[in-house]
């Protein structure tokens, strides 16, 4: 405005030296002089409000893209906690790392848990009446959602999803600092009322749906290693001996019956729940072993 009103003095000044050089009357000049300065004032006037309204509408792009940017963010997280654990997932958001970079950690005392669907396979064929086995596959889906949902419910919140391996449904406690109860045992004792609540469910499920599924389930404890295996589509996983009984826990098992190792039985007797010895059973690379059937859950629960 400043250098409008400074060139429209100069203006003036030569327009006065012109009509003093040409004599043309002040009367004249003076009218066209007040309307070039009112234009320049308008025409600035026009460009601040332009410039103003064009930072408005930056802004409030801006704002747009950072908004749909943090909801974009928060939707990848969730992913990634359906993905992975919260506390490994936190720990692979927090920095950039590499591809080869492995991450694991050693756990003292986890109890796991294999759930099998033993007759599945009877029950699964590809015919054209259920959709070339689609519909067999929409029943096993809709059995593993509802494990899941039960599994998410807060007095399970120390237990953890592994993975689903056909009908299969793993899963274990006691796998970080927050859900692993040293002293009172907690996470054990809520793996095995997750896994009497899965038997519960099952029964749920025959009576709804006119079928006869029989789950064998194999509960075991002890140390596991847990980590991450693979840059694209990353697995979160547990090895060790302590899985791998488990896991034969579940294969040598009894359909409708929930099998368990010595050192279980001994974690959940002294809590008071009700077991019964099923006796020696040969499992495969371990020679034999005494299992128990857990029936039942402390009297007062």
């Amino acid at each position: 405005l400043f250098i409008v009103i400074s060139s429209s003095f100069n203006q003036t000044q030569e327009a006065e030296q012109c009509v003093v050089g040409s004599k043309i009357p002040l009367k004249y000049v003076t009218p066209v002089i007040l309307t070039v300065f009112v234009l320049a004032l308008y025409l600035h006037a026009q460009q601040v409000e332009s410039t103003a309204r064009l930072d408005f509408l930056w802004k409030l792009q801006a704002t747009g893209e950072k908004e749909e940017m943090e909801e974009l963010q928060a939707y990848n997280r969730r992913l990634l906690h359906n993905i992975l654990p919260k506390d490994v997932a936190a720990h692979f958001l927090a920095r950039e790392h590499r591809n080869d970079e492995l991450y694991y950690q050693s756990c003292e005392c986890v109890c796991v848990m294999f759930a099998s669907i033993s007759n599945f396979s009877e029950f699964y064929v590809e015919l054209e009446a259920n959709n070339e086995g689609v519909e067999c596959l929409r029943l096993l889906n809709e059995i593993i959602a509802d494990f899941d949902e039960i599994i998410s419910e807060e007095r399970f919140r120390q237990l953890e999803k592994i993975k689903t391996i056909g009908s299969t449904y793993m899963a274990a406690s006691g796998l970080n600092d927050t859900t692993y109860d040293k002293e009172g045992k907690t996470h054990i004792t809520a793996l095995a009322d997750y896994a009497m609540k899965l038997m519960e469910q099952m029964t749920y499920i025959n009576e709804h749906s006119f079928n006869n599924f029989r789950m064998k389930i194999g509960l075991n404890i002890g140390p596991v290693v847990a980590g991450v295996i693979g840059a694209r589509k990353p697995q979160y996983d547990i090895w060790g001996n302590t899985v791998n009984v488990a896991s034969r826990m579940d294969s040598t098992g009894v359909p409708d019956r929930i099998q368990v190792t010595t050192d279980l039985y001994q974690v959940l007797a002294a809590k008071g729940y009700r077991l019964e010895c099923r006796g020696v059973v040969k499992v495969k690379g371990k020679g034999e072993m005494t299992t128990y059937f857990l029936n039942d859950g402390p009297a007062s629960s």
